[in-house]
């Protein structure tokens, strides 16, 4: 379990940011290429996804299993293709 510091941009109050280090072992995604632009996967608790991108190592997302398997499932339907074409 990771340990939970608040931020020292909290004030005293119920309004505090915590943040935690993840501990994981993390495998990159069999869809990144060598090099750059790699996607990371980690399972640091029982019911939590961890990702993360090479670029930014230190910016981890996390979700959880049921969460990211919507979204790919969305994301293979072709349901944020839209987007692409917004840049």
């Amino acid at each position: 379990m990771p340990a939970w510091q608040k931020s020292s941009y909290s004030a005293q109050g119920s309004n505090c940011i915590y943040v935690a280090k993840v501990p994981a072992d993390w495998q990159k995604s069999s869809y990144s290429h060598e090099g750059s632009n790699c996607v990371y996967i980690a399972a640091p608790a029982p019911r939590a996804i961890a990702l993360r991108e090479s670029d930014e190592p230190d910016v981890i997302l996390t979700t959880s299993p049921a969460a990211l398997g919507t979204f790919i499932r969305a994301a293979k339907a072709g349901a944020f293709d839209r987007l692409i074409g917004d840049r």
